[in-house]
């Protein structure tokens, strides 16, 4: 079988990843789509143009995230079966993945357009490798409830899980999280994964208190801010 050249394009949704913070994780086919595209669909615009503006490509910009994507998918759809070759991005890493873009991808198969997906840097998937942790099965659960009296009731709830499992929240929730995860699940072992391929990654291990702890030590003003992901050894497992 022939390999598929790179340069064989056509109409389609083209599912972009991109890195999770280091740039040089970008693929050359992603940036030959991103290149190639007509528009390009991103979540913020601010994400989107330092990363076009990195790797010098001046293309128009489609912001799509939860306040309007229902609104804009079709209209998207439309595009593409017009002509316009269109890509999808995220803030980072991959698209879909806890991220806006279900309901263009649902309109674009129900109008039969092609989907192309091209991988790259996954956050999730980087820290379940360097956890240390038995991944042979997990559970992703993504973001937990902003409100506190919910989250904590999920959090509960969790402690009955078998397996390992992701969590992500944003950066301003780091500390609150790690707290209420020391109340509610304070044997479990951690692995905390900030900034992940980023100069100033920390990968942080053990128990909620011990990194309460390392964070205390880290940030005194418990101010400590990053992209995050948490992985959470399944249960029965010591530290």
């Amino acid at each position: 079988m022939e390999a598929q050249d790179i340069n064989n394009t056509q109409n389609a949704l083209y599912l972009v990843s991109t890195p999770i913070g280091n740039y040089a994780d970008m693929t050359i086919r992603a940036l030959k789509s991103l290149q190639e595209a007509d528009i390009i669909v991103c979540e913020e615009y601010k994400e989107a143009a330092r990363l076009l503006k990195f790797f010098d490509i001046k293309k128009d910009l489609l912001q799509l995230n939860e306040h309007n994507e229902s609104e804009e998918a079709e209209k998207i759809a439309i595009e593409i079966l017009n002509g316009k070759k269109v890509a999808l991005i995220s803030d980072c890493g991959t698209p879909l993945f806890a991220d806006p873009g279900k309901l263009l991808l649902e309109k674009c198969l129900e109008f039969n357009i092609k989907i192309e997906f091209l991988h790259g840097a996954n956050s999730v998937l980087t820290a379940l490798v360097i956890s240390g942790f038995d991944i042979s099965r997990f559970h992703f659960l993504g973001f937990l409830s902003p409100k506190k009296d919910i989250r904590e009731r999920e959090l509960k709830d969790l402690k009955y899980i078998e397996r390992t499992f992701v969590i992500l929240d944003t950066p301003y929730r780091l500390t609150t999280l790690i707290q209420d995860m020391e109340k509610h699940l304070p044997d479990r072992n951690i692995f905390l994964g900030i900034d992940l391929t980023m100069n100033n990654e920390m990968q942080l291990r053990g128990t909620a208190s011990k990194i309460l702890s390392e964070i205390n030590t880290l940030s005194p003003d418990k101010k400590l801010k990053g992209e995050f992901v948490l992985v959470v050894e399944k249960k029965n497992n010591k530290i």
